[in-house]
């Protein structure tokens, strides 16, 4: 069986932004990640293929200056977070677009990053398959031929996406025991399972749930995700609103923009038993 890279390194695309307004929202231009009719194969073991493309998206929230660097202990982060996910509303419109004359299935793929730790799920294997790990959010569509399907992540949709990468990192902090039947990436494929809802609760997922501020979302990886190749495309409209103030950089601030994190979070494999 071979096994390529199948979360690709993303392509570090910076990102200007346009409209500053008086409100402090502001909406990057469009990003754009298309696959190619030719992609080769990210994984191939003979009778199953996956192709998948991804881009690295960069936010707009500011480094903090050193006078502002938060202090204290705040588990699972090493210090109590700058950006607050409850302090922004990220809006996430999408087009996905299907460029030829028969249909496909294909995954939308969004793996985020908070100031702490960038989300890299991974892949479980056995003998008989490879499978992915869960997104940050994974959503299946059907794109007709020459079709095309729009949608939206909404400020509740990122700040969910906020809440599960926290539930992770305490995941990674406090793991269950090998013997548990969620060892492995049993946990984290609950917490990102778009079914999955902090509001309601899910007394698996409860000892691991944030108990304090949640760290915005910065950034994220974009990918899709296909079964057979494709020539499919997609297309984000994003604005990101600030609602504390000071906390958004304007066109021409790059260098004061913060980046993708250092750290990486992916579950494990599951204990040989």
């Amino acid at each position: 069986m071979r096994l390529a890279r199948l979360f690709p390194l993303a392509a570090a695309v910076p990102l200007f932004l346009a409209c500053s307004s008086e409100d402090d929202k502001e909406v990057l231009p469009p990003v754009v990640l298309g696959m190619e009719g030719d992609t080769p194969a990210t994984y191939d073991d003979g009778e199953q293929q996956i192709f998948q493309v991804t881009r690295e998206v960069r936010l707009n929230f500011r480094r903090h200056e050193d006078s502002e660097r938060p202090q204290g202990d705040a588990p699972p982060y090493r210090r109590p977070p700058f950006h607050v996910a409850s302090q922004s509303r990220i809006t996430v419109r999408y087009t996905l677009t299907n460029l030829e004359d028969k249909q496909h299935t294909i995954e939308l793929l969004v793996d985020p990053w908070n100031e702490f730790v960038r989300y890299v799920p991974g892949v479980q294997e056995d003998d008989e398959e490879t499978i992915p790990n869960f997104s940050g959010i994974d959503k299946f569509f059907v794109l007709p031929p020459k079709g095309r399907i729009e949608g939206i992540f909404t400020p509740d949709d990122m700040v969910e996406l906020a809440v599960d990468l926290t539930t992770a990192m305490r995941i990674e902090a406090t793991p269950p025991n090998d013997e548990s039947a969620f060892a492995g990436a049993g946990l984290y494929n609950r917490a990102f399972n778009i079914q999955n809802r902090s509001s309601e609760p899910d007394a698996v997922l409860a000892p691991y749930m944030p108990l304090g501020p949640v760290a915005a979302i910065i950034g994220f990886d974009l990918g899709l995700r296909t079964y057979v190749q494709a020539k499919i495309a997609v297309e984000l409209v994003i604005d990101v609103e600030d609602l504390e103030g000071n906390r958004l950089v304007e066109e021409g601030s790059d260098d004061r923009r913060l980046g993708p994190p250092g750290d990486t979070l992916t579950p494990p494999a599951a204990p040989m038993r």
